[in-house]
């Protein structure tokens, strides 16, 4: 496992509060101005890995997802809203996003799913692996 990596995970909601409700447009009748709690990552692991390929030619960049963290708190869907530039390492970030879990957002006391941006930063190798 190459840990050299040092990941900054943010999560921002401003901007991105989009709710997914397919019998509402969007929006959860009787609580659509009732507050809206952040999810909040609760996963103890941290899943991303820089991607071996990259490794060899010192790729790094940044990756911004913007992820859907359903109800249940697990990542429905993910995809690139801005690329590092390198497509190995946002393919790692899309893969990787998938692992996270999270404590889903409410709101009106009631768990909702909702879109997030995630950057995932992959610095430069300082160091290179062993070659086998």
């Amino acid at each position: 496992m190459r840990s050299a990596l040092s990941l900054v995970l943010l999560f921002t909601v401003a901007g991105c509060a989009d709710t997914v409700n397919p019998t509402a447009g969007g929006l959860r009748l009787g609580v659509q101005n009732a507050p809206l709690k952040p999810p909040v990552r609760v996963d103890s692991l941290h899943p991303f890995e820089y991607p071996p390929a990259a490794w060899s030619y010192g790729a790094s960049g940044t990756t911004v997802l913007k992820i859907l963290i359903s109800e249940t708190g697990s990542v429905d869907s993910a995809f690139v809203l801005q690329s590092s530039g390198d497509p190995a390492l946002d393919s790692a970030a899309i893969v990787n996003s998938r692992h996270l879990v999270w404590e889903p957002a409410e709101q009106g006391g009631r768990p909702i799913p909702i879109w997030g941006r995630l950057p995932v930063i992959y610095p430069r190798p300082e160091e290179r692996p062993d070659e086998p």
